[in-house]
């Protein structure tokens, strides 16, 4: 089977298009690590306000007005112009492959004539034959940029695209351009750091904004849209979001385009979260939280996503959900996509309160977590403790919690990267492609732990390595269910692992590979990696990082798991959390 490893997890509808293909050619470029310059690039309704304002009809991003068989969106991302022909010839450039071995180097180029363009992702695709559109595949590729050539145009990027795989003397490349945000639309509301709450002011207009989001968000209604501009905003008590919206119709509070707003909360008392959502239906993207006086946002409502959102320095758990133990609401399905929850930590508790994510006691179903990660907090990086339904955790990283950053004492982080319950409890969780690593802490310290629930849990491809004790704890007391345990790795934990009598362990590392999986099996474990800028459609970085060396002893070594199977490459899938592309 010739495709990419999806795990579970959500999805959304955006444009994309695969333009031409080049073919194989030799040279060698100096690498240098993102982020990208966007040297005054724009957004893609700008550009196609600038390019089509006298044909307005043929400014749409799969239109194709100079008939080059480049459509808008594609012209739009490698800076051509959509009215000339020619479309990006020599715009995508092989550079470099590797004829031999199972662990060659793989290069390309690419040249943006205007710019790194923000709303849009280029992805390149391979193939080693063109007998039919079938064999196209993408592999990972680390991104970096590259020195300009002096018939480069001002303003104009380079990026080098590097990946390792099996050698070939033939291969075919071919971009893919996915735009998924095209620029700023109409909002309803505006929050701006200049901005007034005065009521002499509806806040409707970009050019009179409200100065506080929770000015904003005590007046949108279904549907409504509220552009939050860039800058810090200090905010001293808890912005409530309490609106009970409908399916297709959320509240949607965004970061303005190419904008950052932060909310800082280090004047808000101690025990007080930064947001709290009890409504329905929110949708919250782009914002960064700093020092919430206890959780940067607390979720007690329903069917609310929070995207590509950042918590920083809370003073307990980042991102919530659930009640309190005596509860009678359930927080259900919540989703939290391409989301970062770092150093944040609790002073009142020494450390043993916060952590990354949560889904604890009195929650739903539905409950997912996807893309995200969570770093040198003080207790645990996901923490599931006495949550009532199963949550999803998939294509997440949990890494170097349990971190005494504070220097407090004594310290009582527990330090897991992933809790999967607590307190004898029973809910089915499910944890799948996900990475733990260099976990520490005092109490706890485990990759991935059972924590005392009572229910089996589904431990699916996930790579857990380097943690103080053990990588896979999941034996806590008697289960009334097994659990099921498959094509994960472990190697360098500070303890053995251990599971329940009658877990179903199958095709796991070690199960299936000897002697012990070691960092040799992979293609590095510099952990720097792990905090690489994301990609710019928000998911997890995508570096050499904890991937399985090409043709390795981790390779098509695991067993087909999930209805319908997670995809893999080759004939099984591999171990860990890391699908290794072959062609």
């Amino acid at each position: 089977m010739k495709t990419s490893r999806t795990c579970l997890g959500a999805t959304k509808i955006t444009f994309e298009f695969r333009a031409g293909f080049a073919v194989f050619g030799f040279a060698i470029v100096v690498l240098t690590l993102m982020p990208f310059p966007l040297n005054g690039a724009q957004y893609y309704t700008n550009w196609a306000a600038a390019h089509f304002s006298d044909i307005p009809a043929q400014s749409g991003p799969l239109a194709d007005p100079d008939g080059d068989g480049e459509p808008n969106v594609v012209e739009f991302a490698f800076g051509t112009d959509p009215r000339v022909g020619g479309g990006i010839a020599g715009a995508v450039q092989p550079l470099y492959g590797g004829v031999n071995g199972t662990n060659a180097v793989f290069q390309v180029e690419i040249l943006e004539r205007e710019g790194h363009q923000p709303g849009v992702q280029i992805d390149l695709y391979l193939s080693a034959r063109l007998t039919n559109w079938t064999n196209w595949f993408r592999p990972w590729w680390l991104r970096t940029t590259t020195n300009s050539l002096p018939s480069d145009p001002a303003g104009s990027v380079r990026e080098l695209f590097t990946t390792r795989l099996p050698g070939t003397n033939i291969w075919f490349v071919r971009p893919k351009v996915q735009l998924f945000e095209g620029g700023a639309e109409t909002a309803n509301y505006y929050v701006a750091t200049n901005g007034s709450d005065a009521t002499t002011n509806s806040g409707t207009s970009i050019n009179a904004p409200f100065a506080t989001l929770g000015k904003a968000a005590g007046l949108a209604t279904n549907g409504n849209l509220v552009y939050v501009r860039g800058g810090v905003y200090p905010t001293s008590s808890k912005i409530s979001f309490t609106k009970i919206s409908v399916a297709g119709q959320p509240i949607r509070i965004r970061a303005y385009p190419g904008e950052t707003p932060v909310l800082d909360f280090s004047a808000e008392a101690g025990g007080t979260d930064g947001i709290a959502i009890s409504g329905n239906y929110y949708w919250l993207y782009g914002l960064v939280f700093t020092n919430a006086g206890h959780n940067s946002i607390a979720i007690t409502g329903t069917n609310n996503i929070i995207e590509r959102c950042v918590s920083l320095g809370a003073r307990n758990t980042g991102f919530h959900i659930g009640g309190g133990s005596s509860a009678t609401s359930k927080a259900a399905s919540n989703l939290f996509l391409n989301c970062d929850s770092i150093r944040n930590y609790d002073p009142a508790g020494n450390g043993g309160d916060a952590d990354g994510f949560a889904a604890k006691w009195s929650i739903g179903t539905g409950n997912v977590f996807s893309g995200c990660r969570a770093w040198e907090n003080s207790d645990d990086g996901w923490d599931l403790w006495m949550g009532t339904s199963g949550v999803l955790i998939t294509n997440c990283w949990a890494f170097r919690n349990g971190t005494n950053i504070l220097g407090l004492v004594p310290f009582k982080g527990n330090g897991n990267g992933f809790k999967l319950g607590g307190n004898n409890v029973g809910a089915a969780h499910t944890l799948v492609c996900s990475l733990s690593f260099h976990n520490m802490g005092t109490n706890g310290c485990n990759g991935i732990d059972q924590n005392n629930n009572t229910l089996g849990q589904t431990v699916d491809q996930n790579t857990s390595w380097g943690n103080l004790k053990a990588n896979f704890s999941l034996k806590h007391g008697a289960n009334t269910t097994p659990h099921v345990v498959r094509n994960n790795v472990s190697f360098a934990g500070g303890s053995s692992d251990a599971f329940t009598s009658g877990t179903l362990s199958t095709n796991n590392s070690w199960d299936v590979v000897s002697p012990t999986v070691n960092t040799d099996d992979f293609l590095t474990v510099d952990e720097s990696f792990a905090v690489a800028p994301r990609r710019d459609d928000g998911g997890l970085p995508e570096t050499p990082f904890s991937r399985p060396v090409p043709g390795g002893r981790l390779v098509d070594k695991g067993v087909k798991v999930g209805i319908p199977s997670y995809p893999f490459y080759g004939s099984a899938p591999d171990l860990g959390n890391f699908e290794t592309p072959m062609w």
